[in-house]
């Protein structure tokens, strides 16, 4: 159940919205209606390949993937070669897509209250409180960037652990034990599975 709450937590901070003004209460709005479409999605009657494919879309227009991308590669994203960049990119994004899509459609009536909005230099921080019946408050720390557009979900913090730096250190180990083209065939192999 935990590791679908975090699925839920990651797809509630990626739908595409307008851009707003540019201030820690417009990025909590941003977040709420975010949460609401996703959540519109999956409770629907529709087949699981179309939620898949809605929620998808919803993550490949809102998320900045690239930036992402190239965080969690870190030291090795500029070791690459051009060919490997385009490579890892081109990999990592459905790797991204389908790994967290595809575990929404086990939804099972989990609310979510905001608790406050601040912001920081270009960043701005969203508190989600996840609550399943019969369990502990999960809090949820969301870091929204704005672009030219819209707001894009840089990183998410589950009770104060990182999902961007943890896939750091786990891409970190592969590509210093395997390599980094042995990562984006293990990240196309999983973005090909079936969600």
């Amino acid at each position: 159940m935990k590791r679908f709450i975090l699925s839920l937590v990651l797809a509630c901070s990626v739908a595409a919205q307008p851009a707003l003004a540019g201030s820690p209460a417009d990025a909590q709005k941003f977040i709420d209606g975010v949460a609401s479409d996703v959540l519109s999605i999956i409770k629907t009657d529709e087949s699981k390949a179309t939620k898949l494919s809605k929620l998808e879309d919803v993550f490949s227009g809102a998320v900045d993937i690239p930036y992402v991308g190239k965080y969690v590669l870190g030291r090795h994203w500029r070791t690459a070669s051009e060919q490997q960049q385009k490579d890892y990119l081109a990999a990592y994004q459905p790797f991204v897509i389908k790994n967290y899509a595809g575990r929404l459609t086990k939804y099972s009536g989990q609310k979510y209250n905001l608790k406050n909005a601040r912001g920081d230099d270009d960043t701005y921080q969203v508190t989600m409180e996840i609550i399943d019946a019969g369990s502990a408050p999960i809090y949820v720390d969301y870091t929204l960037r704005e672009d030219a557009s819209s707001y894009k979900v840089v990183d998410i913090a589950v009770e104060g652990v990182s999902l961007r730096a943890t896939q750091r250190s786990e891409f970190n180990s592969i590509v210093n034990s395997k390599g980094l083209d042995y990562l984006i065939g293990a990240l196309q192999k999983q973005a090909a599975r079936k969600a």
